[in-house]
């Protein structure tokens, strides 16, 4: 049988290391999104850059548009994986925290607790995800168009 100290080393133990999985996963989106981004950014560059003299033929244009929204998704599909890990990470880590008592009233702080508590709910309401969605949607979409324009 654990004894209240042991699950309370334990708890603290595996505490630091969750709250460094949530910041690890939410930095692995943000990168996600630059890198996309700066591929999409390439293409519309290369796009607007060479003399409008140069027409793409039907088929340069349509493979470039494939390969955009191949590139688009494979970013997103990404940065969902990373979504979904991190929300399991912050879900326990908010299960850490409430063993910790991190959120009970009176035990660190007179009649407040440590943590407010809506951090226990605060990251369901997380839009994040639709801003990096959203810029590799756009790039994306910018590419299409510039195209359209070849």
């Amino acid at each position: 049988m654990i004894t209240t100290d042991e699950r309370h080393s334990t708890l603290l133990t595996v505490y630091p290391l969750f709250k460094e999985e949530v910041y690890r996963r939410r930095h692995e989106m943000m990168r996600w999104t630059a890198f996309g981004s700066a591929g999409l950014l390439a293409i519309l560059l290369a796009l607007a850059l060479p003399p409008p003299t140069s027409r793409l033929t039907f088929l340069e244009t349509l493979l470039i548009g494939l390969a955009s929204l191949i590139w688009c998704g494979l970013f997103c599909a990404l940065i969902r994986q990373q979504q979904h890990r991190h929300r399991q990470a912050k879900q326990t880590l908010i299960q850490l925290e409430q063993a910790l008592n991190l959120y009970a009233e009176g035990i660190f702080v007179e009649d407040h607790s440590l943590y407010p508590q809506t951090w226990a709910s605060d990251w369901t309401r997380d839009k994040t995800g639709l801003l990096y969605y959203g810029t590799l949607g756009t790039l994306t979409a910018l590419v299409l168009l510039a195209l359209s324009f070849s």
